[in-house]
């Protein structure tokens, strides 16, 4: 019996204990890295775009009184192979009364583009900050080209459309690439049950067609059962050239119920590009993935986002692309009514 009583007392201190604990505040000192302010440089070249530079300002989560702000004092200069190559002129920014500051201020080039073959820097000056800088070369482009377009049944017996997109890696070096698909296109308001009506409109919208390379191996590598939802999504589109280095590669693309019914004088413009973009760039785009999806999980390790800003944040880098095009159904046609949503 006096062994039953001790093990009733000390579970009853254990759990008095944890009420204890459960019941206080505990006040724990901030030890992590430094939270001072910084410039933050987005810059993204490409050839034939004029330069365009995004300057604005971090500040640390317990900066209660911070407000955004634009920043019209700065100092943007770029540089080719180490010349000035111009001060960039800030873009004037007049937000409506009910719109909050806008937080990004641009600085844009008057009359220069990148061009393939130099370096070039990109350097903020704001008053209070130290000078911060990044570089950047703009990649060599890779061909891309639509080799096969067909329709199939999936695993659940909906219709899907396929497209096989091919390139061929360059040998000898690491390449970085992001796919992205802009497209136009048009649907039928009526009742595709019905006959076509000239009464009813073609909605023309603008669509983004890159989830499609989402089944695409090197893109979304095959995982096993997400049961605790922690797989990373590749937000981006991005891939290296790690697993098919100097080869051949056909990218494929699945798109579920996608059907356009040209009877209806439905169409689609797709317009399917192959982004080489600079290794700065790719690890920027896939920490910042990252960032994203675990900010809000308190079981996951926090994320540090890439940069190759010296004294600040951000990242400069570059990107060139080739596509080609897929084109359904005739735009536009003579006495068919369309509604524009192009946004």
């Amino acid at each position: 019996m006096k062994m039953i009583k001790r093990k009733i007392v000390t579970l009853t201190a254990v759990a008095m204990a944890a009420l204890v604990t459960i019941g206080c505040d505990t006040v724990i000192d901030y030890r992590g890295p430094e939270t001072e302010p910084k410039v933050v440089i987005y810059a993204l070249l490409q050839p034939d775009s004029l330069f365009v530079v995004s300057v604005s300002e971090s500040h640390s989560v317990f900066q209660e009184k911070w407000q955004p702000r634009q920043i019209k004092d700065a100092t943007v200069r770029v540089y080719s192979d180490d010349e000035l190559l111009e001060t960039l002129t800030y873009h004037n920014y007049e937000p409506a009364d009910y719109y909050a500051v806008y937080p990004y201020s641009l600085y844009t080039s008057q009359t220069n583009r990148p061009e393939f073959g130099h370096t070039y820097r990109v350097e903020v000056e704001v008053p209070g900050y130290p000078r911060a800088y990044g570089e950047t070369v703009l990649p060599a482009p890779v061909t891309v080209e639509v080799i096969d377009t067909s329709y199939a049944y999936g695993d659940y017996g909906n219709r899907q459309f396929n497209v096989k997109l091919r390139f061929r890696d360059p040998a000898g070096e690491e390449n970085y690439y992001r796919f992205t698909a802009p497209a136009t296109m048009g649907s039928y308001w009526g009742d595709p049950g019905q006959p076509y009506d000239p009464e009813q409109k073609i909605y023309v919208h603008i669509n983004d067609l890159s989830y499609g390379a989402l089944n695409d191996p090197i893109i979304s590598p095959v995982q096993e059962d997400d049961i605790f939802d922690m797989y990373l999504h590749n937000d981006y589109y991005i891939f290296n050239d790690e697993l098919i280095p100097g080869r051949e590669y056909n990218l494929s693309l699945t798109y579920n119920e996608m059907i356009i019914n040209t009877e209806y004088y439905e169409f689609m413009r797709a317009f399917f590009r192959l982004n080489s973009i600079t290794r700065d760039l790719y690890l920027f785009l896939q920490s910042f993935s990252a960032y994203r999806q675990t900010s809000d999980n308190p079981l996951a390790e926090p994320v540090p986002v890439y940069t190759n800003v010296t004294n600040g944040l951000g990242v400069v880098g570059a990107l060139s692309f080739t596509q080609d095009s897929l084109i359904i159904g005739e735009y536009p046609v003579e006495g068919v009514q369309y509604e524009q949503h192009l946004y």
